[in-house]
């Protein structure tokens, strides 16, 4: 029996996708042939709103974000996190047993922070964008009634986690949160990986996990959107070193992890 086929819809500028992107690229050898999954990506352009059609809502995920992993049969899973620890049943690298509690809690800390806040400080024009779209839709009165009630459920989150998201006491209790993630993930850094047993990843591995894959990105992304006073320096370090990596390049395939902005 060959790998698994599965579907991974994603968009080349959510941070998101690319954390889940990398995690693939990195995973290391699967626990078995059998369960290799054999991932074809299909990308979601957010800015022509292919993610807020009746299919997409309805059928693959009513938050209407990305990424998405789908084995073929129905079964979507709709949040980052979730298919991270999915992949990680397959593949040991991703979330190794030796330090499985811990990556598992940061990855949880890591992934409770508002990445939007962070990533469209000032640009409320992006969050109002949204919800100008979702209400335009619902001004069809053609459209069905579960397309109808999907988007009335987009509409509450944007309201809530992008138009509250930018609000300026938001935004500095999410700086402030993402400072703690951040120092906490510097000290599972070794101290010094050459001339020791130590691996150059997160607690010393020897091979990446996907804790490395998601904070490497989140980094990247700080980085690009002018938030480096936020990451420690032995961290920035780190990030700076895995991104000119073969399998990084291949994630971003030469863009930054922003899209192009016009000015505020």
């Amino acid at each position: 029996m060959g790998a698994k086929e599965y579907i991974l819809y994603h968009n080349i500028y959510s941070i998101c996708s690319m954390m889940v992107r990398y995690t693939l690229a990195l995973r290391g050898p699967p626990k078995d042939d059998h369960s290799a999954m054999d991932v074809t990506e299909v990308a979601v352009d957010l800015f022509k709103g292919e993610n807020l059609t009746e299919e997409f809502l309805c059928d693959i995920n009513k938050y209407a974000q990305v990424p998405v992993l789908d084995d073929r049969k129905g079964n979507p899973v709709p949040d980052s996190l979730e298919i991270t620890h999915y992949i990680a049943n397959v593949y040991p690298n991703v979330i190794p047993k030796s330090h499985r509690d811990e990556i598992t809690a940061l990855l949880k800390e890591l992934h409770g922070l508002n990445f939007f806040s962070l990533s469209f400080t000032g640009r409320t024009g992006v969050a109002a964008g949204l919800a100008a779209t979702v209400e335009k839709l619902l001004e069809d009165p053609t459209i069905s009634g579960r397309y109808r009630k999907a988007l009335e459920f987009k509409r509450e989150v944007v309201q809530s986690s992008k138009i509250g998201g930018l609000k300026p006491e938001t935004v500095t209790e999410v700086e402030h949160r993402t400072k703690g993630v951040l120092d906490r993930l510097a000290k599972t850094l070794p101290e010094n990986p050459q001339g020791s047993d130590s691996g150059p990843w997160l607690f010393g591995l020897q091979e990446p996990s996907a804790l490395d894959a998601h904070s490497i990105m989140f980094v990247e992304r700080m980085r690009d959107v002018g938030r480096l006073a936020l990451v420690p320096d032995r961290l920035n370090a780190y990030s700076q070193e895995a991104a000119d990596q073969a399998e990084f390049k291949h994630v971003l395939n030469g863009r930054r992890t922003m899209a192009p902005l016009p000015k505020a």
